[in-house]
């Protein structure tokens, strides 16, 4: 194998002549020095070249360090000094200086030179090496042709490519570098990379000696976090690897349980980590000490809160167990609580920026401990200049009217957080890059805020697809989530519409294998006031053909219009919202089998004039896109008015036709959403609904419109009769939709059900975050089912399923879904369970 010339620095002071190389494979450094002891004094005259072209006798002498006409010893330090120049310069595999000529006191230096080679082709071979490998490889570490080679480089790879294995496990990964002068170049090389991962070595055993209190299996669960003994379920969830850095932060965690548990002066003895075939060998000599408990608590310094409030805020009193580190984060240090129930939060949020609370260990009387808290509030700050950059497309207005971070107003940290929460909302900029630079100023009591922000694209071509229900349904529109209706006539604004004033326009039009589906809709979110107050306009047109029984051409024609105002609002805090909207829909059909179970074939209209009242109370952040931690809550009426209470007709002999002239019922619906950290980026969704439809008068009961279907992803929501879909996974769409004495009602395209249930777990992990598409995995298990009446209303009898799938979130495309679930029931009309079944998705809500 060839080896390649690389610098080495020299450090001699006399003068020498150094031939270095650097072997790729080992990264050792071997040097043939040449001296000559004999020292005399010259004036350097000047300086030749010889072996570069692309550097000048000046350039050269810059970058040495040498002055033309200065007094230098040959041999001597300043000759020595400009080779390790060169050297460090990285620009050199050959340094060699040597006297050209003398004249007198005047000499002239040649120094020779070779550049450092570049490199050609790069390729990474080995085991699990495919082609997105190798490139993520050369990206990586830079390794793009004409890559200078030198030790730096070879040290890095030979460093950074086995620590990405290591950290995976594979405690021997090594690579072998290969190389070979390119074919096209000589003054390139080419290199072959071979990377071996070895073998996986996991941790055979964690012994604990010493832990009379704690049994060893509690502290290798609770106490080492990261580092795992082997163990069929713990490698389901958290892998059993060794890594140094995070055994070492492992070892402080369980010296932190120890202390959480009471036990104050807990300590590690010893400790050692071996290795034979098996794999790694942990043992940890402990020393408990003996179990503390609180004695008298005192608070000193307070005058804004009463030592009652704080007591009742730190939760902790005498005779309780001496947890040390639950206390000192109820107190408000290492980091405080997350949901800033801490005292130093409590007080940072009523404007006390330059407040302290200290807890201090005052005296130790056997197995208690007296503790004494320390305040010094200090004087209320207030927010001062508030700046933000980085949005080239949204206008300034909407950034600041979503700020809580306002000047003037009193300091409060969760400001910071909530406007976080907002701006993150918006769906404007990506969450993951939003910055914030926050700059106390203690002379004053004031204090600058920056937010840093980093546009994506807001606008949408939506191509919502999927197939169920032997149909395929496809979706394009256009979404502008970042509109601007004032700017709409101004074209020198169109990008490719006016952009940045926050409003949301959509056109969509829907089609499948029976209908066509046309809708606009426009959003105003910031209508007036101080407080946001949405605008919502809509239109809604669809078109139904279907064969059905007879086989003869039957229509069904909905027009819908709807305009609502969502108000967010004060109490019980500014999460909730509360919706008003008033909806118009009308039908007009032809051989359709209006009546709920009735198959005679009718011509005729219906219409409906529905009030819409919704509260909502959504937490969940702080990416819209992966929250992970919050919930999101929606309550909902929709209703019409009582007709028949005002009319005295004999509703139960009227045929269907003048019945539902004019609809009325009444339907209520409630979701929740909770979303939960479990273990380090695995989050837990949590979903649960339901939904009750009915009327008001018993002879004309709930309309035939307007009903639930369970089963499937939702595809033919508000289509056809205005029926409304209730995704659930591993069943065809509605093939859950209603129970009579639990036998399965006959579905028809015109059926469904007017109570329904719908129970979730979902998790989900990030696989990427970054602003080109958001990825993340998901496994989940739910229950669902769908009921004619309250008689037959079974809240355990649910259609259940298990699967897994990906989501992948991109701004120009929304969230596009696979899900690969088993159904273990019976759908409608089945015989057997539904068994596998694949769902596709595009901006399919779940």
């Amino acid at each position: 194998m060839k080896k390649i010339i690389l610098p080495i620095i020299f450090f001699a002071t006399t003068f020498s002549v150094v031939n270095a190389q650097i072997n790729p494979q080992t990264g050792n450094q071997t040097a043939e020095v040449q001296q000559d002891t004999n020292t005399s004094e010259y004036y350097l005259k000047d300086i030749v070249v010889d072996g570069v072209k692309k550097y000048s006798s000046a350039q050269i002498l810059r970058m040495a360090g040498l002055v033309k006409g200065e007094k230098i010893e040959i041999p001597g330090q300043r000759i020595s000094s400009a080779i390790k120049k060169l050297w460090d310069s990285q620009s050199f595999s050959k340094v060699e200086v040597l006297v050209e000529n003398v004249e007198g006191d005047q000499a002239v230096l040649k120094f020779s030179l070779q550049d450092l080679k570049e490199l050609g082709e790069v390729k990474f071979t080995g085991k699990g090496i495919g082609k997105s490998k190798n490139e993520k490889f050369i990206k990586d570490n830079n390794l793009k042709p004409g890559t200078k080679i030198n030790n730096n480089l070879v040290s890095s790879l030979q460093n950074k490519i086995p620590q990405e294995y290591i950290k995976k496990g594979f405690a021997d990964a090594n690579i072998k570098i290969t190389d070979k002068p390119s074919a096209t170049d000589p003054n390139m090389v080419d290199w072959t990379i071979e990377v071996d991962k070895g073998k996986k070595v996991k941790i055979d055993e964690i012994v604990f000696k010493g832990n009379q209190n704690v049994s060893s299996s509690k502290l290798r669960k609770k106490g080492f976090k990261d580092t795992k003994q082997k163990r069929f379920l713990i490698g389901l969830i958290k892998p059993s690897k060794f890594i140094e850095e995070k055994y070492e932060e492992d070892k402080k965690h369980l010296i932190s349980y120890y202390n959480s548990l009471g036990f104050r002066d807990a300590a590690i003895v010893s400790d050692s980590v071996t290795r034979d075939q098996k794999g790694f060998h942990i043992n940890v000599d402990l020393s408990e000490g003996k179990k503390y408990y609180i004695g008298d608590i005192n608070f000193i310094g307070n005058t804004t809160f009463t030592t009652e409030f704080l007591q009742k805020i730190l939760g902790y009193k005498t005779g309780d167990i001496y947890d040390a580190v639950g206390f000192n984060k109820k107190v408000g240090e290492d980091g405080g609580k997350e949901d800033d129930s801490d005292l130093k939060s409590i007080y940072m949020n009523n404007g006390f920026l330059f407040s302290t609370v200290t807890p201090i260990e005052k005296a130790v009387k056997g197995d208690s401990i007296d503790l004494e808290i320390r305040i010094n509030e200090g004087e209320k700050a207030t927010w001062n200049r508030v700046t933000w950059s980085g949005n080239t497309t949204t206008h300034d207005h909407v950034i600041l009217r979503s700020l809580q971070t306002r000047p003037g107003a009193l300091f409060a940290k969760s400001d910071i957080k909530r406007t976080y929460f907002e701006l993150a909302g918006m769906q404007f900029f990506d969450p993951q890059q939003i910055g914030t630079d926050v700059k106390p100023n203690p002379q004053d009591n004031t204090v600058n805020m920056h937010w840093t922000l980093v546009e994506k694209g807001s606008s949408q071509v939506q191509l919502q697809a999927g197939y169920g229900g032997n149909s395929f349904i496809g979706t394009l529109g256009l979404t502008f989530n970042n509109f601007s209706l004032r700017n709409f006539l101004k074209f020198k604004d169109f990008k490719p519409v006016p952009q940045g004033d926050g409003q949301v326009l959509s056109l969509q039009a829907q089609a499948g294998q029976y209908f066509t589906n046309y809708s606009i809709s426009f959003v105003e979110p910031w209508l007036y006031g101080t407080r946001p107050t949405a605008l919502s306009v809509g239109f809604n047109y669809s078109r139904v053909n279907y064969d059905y029984y007879t086989g003869e051409n039957q229509k069904l024609n909905i027009f819908s219009a709807n305009v609502g105002l969502t108000k967010r609002l004060r109490w019980p805090d500014d999460y909730f919202s509360f919706y008003t909207g008033l909806q118009f829909q009308s039908y007009n059909f032809q051989n359709y089998p209006f009546q709920f179970g009735d198959k005679q074939e009718m011509n005729g209209s219906t219409k409906s004039l529905t009030m819409n009242l919704g509260l909502s109370r959504n937490s969940a952040g702080l990416d819209p896109v992966f929250p992970t931690y919050g919930s999101n809550l929606d309550l909902s009426v929709k209703f019409t008015p009582p007709y028949s209470l005002f009319e005295k007709k004999d509703y139960a002999n009227m045929p269907a036709l003048d019945k539902y002239k004019w609809m009325e019922f009444f339907k209520v619906k409630f979701k929740a959403d909770f979303y939960n950290e479990v273990v380090g980026k695995l989050v837990l969704r949590t979903t649960a609904e339901m939904g009750y439809l009915s009327g008001y008068n018993k002879d004309l009961g709930a309309p035939p419109f307007e009903r639930f279907y369970v089963g499937g992803v939702g595809l033919f929501n508000g289509r056809f009769d205005g029926r409304e879909i209730v995704p659930l996974r591993g069943y065809e769409n509605a093939s859950s939709t209603g129970f009579t004495s639990s036998t399965p009602y006959d579905i028809t395209p015109y059926g469904g059900a007017t109570i329904y249930n719908r129970f979730a777990m979902e998790l989900r992990y990030p696989i990427s975050m970054n602003q080109t598409a958001k990825i993340f995995a998901l496994t989940f298990a739910e229950g669902g089912n769908a009921w004619n009446s309250w008689g037959s209303y079974n809240p355990f009898q649910l259609k259940r399923s298990v699967g897994v799938g990906i989501r992948v979130s991109m701004s120009a495309f929304g969230l596009i879904g696979f899900d690969f679930a088993y159904g273990f029931d019976k759908g409608i009309g089945q015989s057997e369970p539904s068994g596998w079944q694949t769902h596709f998705l595009m901006n399919q809500p779940l």
